[in-house]
C-alpha cells in the first residue's frame, strides 16, 4: 500500500503557480491592447458626449480594471488546466476536462445539478493493477428559494477519486464514512439520508472524533469489522486528509470535501485511494475464498 503520510508537507506545484505568467502574457497581448485603447478612447468620447467630466475621468479608469479583472480570470483558468495536464501526465493518467458521472452512489447524485471538472482517468496504482481510478473536482448545487421566489444554487465543492470495484457489491451493499457533523448532521444538512440506513460505532475514539459509520439495513456486521481492521481503523484516524469514503453498487469514491489545487495533496487522495480499495478488494477476495471453501 502506499504510505500517503509519510511526509506531511504538500508539493510546491500548484494550480496558481503559471498563473503570473499567463497574466503577463495576456496584458502584453494584442486582444488586451485593442480592448484598453478601444475602451479608454470610448469612456472620452461617451464622456464627452454626455458632457459629464466624471465619466471622462472615471470611466478610462474603470475600462482598466475590467480588463485586469477579465485577464486575471482567463489567466487563471489557463494555469488551473496546465496544471491539472501536468499532473496527469506526471501520474500516467489522462485528462479529460470537463465529464459526467454516473450517479451510482448518495454523493455522486446528490443536489439538483452537478459538474465535474478537471476530470483524469488512469491506473490507479502498483497495488491494484489493473484497475482504472478517476480523480478531479466535482460540484453538486443545491437550489434554495430566497425572497421573493428567487431562485439560487448553492455550489458544495468536492474533490473526488472514484474507483470501480463490482465484485463487493453482495457482501458490502453500502459503506458510507462521512466527516462528522454534529448537530449539522441532525438538522439534515448533507447528501447522506440516514432514513434508511444505520448507524456503526467503531472501537477508536480518534475515529469516532473525526467520522460517522453509516451502512445499509442489511449489511453483515461480521464483514464490516472484518473490513475495519484495527490496522485500518488507525490509518483513517491518523490519515493527515481525514479522506471519506462512500461504496455502492460497486462504486467506491473517496472524497474531500473541499477543492485540491496542488500535486501534494492530489497525490495523497490518489494514494488514500489505492489504500482503502486494497482493504475493500482484500477483504472480498478472502470472503469469496472462504465461501469456495
Amino acid at each position: 500500500m502506499s504510505a500517503a503520510s509519510d511526509d506531511a508537507r504538500p508539493a510546491r506545484h500548484h494550480a496558481a503557480s503559471t498563473r503570473g505568467l499567463h497574466l503577463r502574457r495576456i496584458l502584453r497581448g494584442r486582444g488586451a491592447g485593442y480592448a484598453l485603447a478601444l475602451g479608454v478612447i470610448g469612456a472620452f468620447v461617451a464622456g464627452a458626449w454626455l458632457h459629464s467630466a466624471a465619466v471622462m475621468l472615471v470611466g478610462p479608469g474603470a475600462v482598466v480594471a475590467l480588463v485586469l479583472l477579465v485577464a486575471h480570470r482567463a489567466a487563471d483558468a489557463r494555469a488551473t488546466e496546465e496544471f491539472f495536464i501536468s499532473f496527469a501526465r506526471a501520474r500516467g493518467l489522462r485528462y479529460a476536462g470537463d465529464t459526467t458521472l454516473l450517479p451510482l452512489t448518495p454523493l455522486l447524485g446528490a443536489g439538483d445539478r452537478r459538474a465535474c471538472r478537471h476530470w483524469m482517468e488512469g491506473p490507479l496504482g502498483d497495488d491494484m493493477r489493473g484497475t482504472i481510478c478517476g480523480l478531479g473536482h466535482y460540484t453538486w448545487y443545491e437550489r434554495k428559494r430566497g425572497e421573493g421566489e428567487t431562485a439560487r444554487w448553492v455550489p458544495h465543492h468536492f474533490t473526488i477519486c472514484t474507483v470501480d470495484l463490482e465484485p463487493g457489491m453482495a457482501l458490502f451493499p453500502g459503506v458510507f464514512l462521512a466527516r462528522r457533523r454534529g448537530l449539522a448532521g441532525l438538522l439534515g444538512d448533507g447528501w447522506l439520508s440516514t432514513r434508511r440506513r444505520r448507524r456503526v460505532e467503531l472501537e477508536s475514539a480518534l475515529l469516532h472524533e473525526r467520522y460517522e459509520l453509516w451502512v445499509e439495513r442489511a449489511q453483515d456486521d461480521l464483514l464490516l469489522r472484518e473490513l475495519f481492521s484495527p490496522s485500518f481503523v488507525a490509518w483513517l484516524a491518523e490519515h493527515p486528509l481525514e479522506p471519506c469514503f462512500e461504496y455502492r453498487a460497486g462504486t467506491l469514491v473517496v472524497y474531500l470535501e473541499r477543492r485540491l489545487e496542488d500535486a501534494g495533496r492530489l497525490g495523497w487522495l490518489q494514494d488514500a485511494t489505492e489504500t482503502i480499495a486494497v482493504r475493500l478488494a482484500g477483504e472480498v477476495a478472502e470472503a469469496g475464498s472462504g465461501r469456495a471453501a
